[in-house]
């Protein structure tokens, strides 16, 4: 006899999602994202350099994006905020292994919004993870 799955398999941040309360969901993915694009930061170890992302879900219905970059000079630091209201919450990624890069796109649009190093899991995670925080901003 063989065992055949009847549903699609979760990603890690599925099961995590359902495994805490409704309530802090947001939090819950803020800070398991956060963990993820720390860990895949992108370094330049020969020119002393690195650009870092972090995410922050604020209650006015928006999610807002820093990306930090650390240079030789200083720390550059912007923030991108994106009101979730009308936003599809099915984010896309893409990867590429001639720029050893990867990055989610901006809801809605062709364009990069967050990057990390090259590790197409990751980046599905972290579209899938961030796909679902902004469902959770749009309640």
């Amino acid at each position: 006899m063989e065992l055949k799955p009847t549903e699609q398999p979760q990603t890690f941040v599925e099961q995590m999602q359902q495994n805490f309360d409704p309530a802090m969901a947001d939090l819950v993915l803020e800070s398991y994202l956060n963990s993820l694009l720390k860990a895949n930061a992108i370094k330049d170890r020969a020119r002393k350099s690195s650009i870092e992302y972090s995410v922050k879900a604020n209650r006015e219905g928006e999610l807002v994006v820093t990306r930090q970059q650390q240079l030789e000079q200083g720390l550059v630091r912007n923030n991108n905020a994106l009101t979730v209201y009308g936003v599809a919450h099915t984010l896309e990624s893409n990867c590429s292994s001639i720029e050893q890069r990867c990055w989610i796109l901006y809801p809605d649009k062709d364009e990069r919004w967050v990057e990390i190093e090259y590790a197409p899991k990751a980046v599905k995670e972290l579209a899938k993870g961030m796909g679902l925080l902004i469902k959770e901003l749009q309640r």
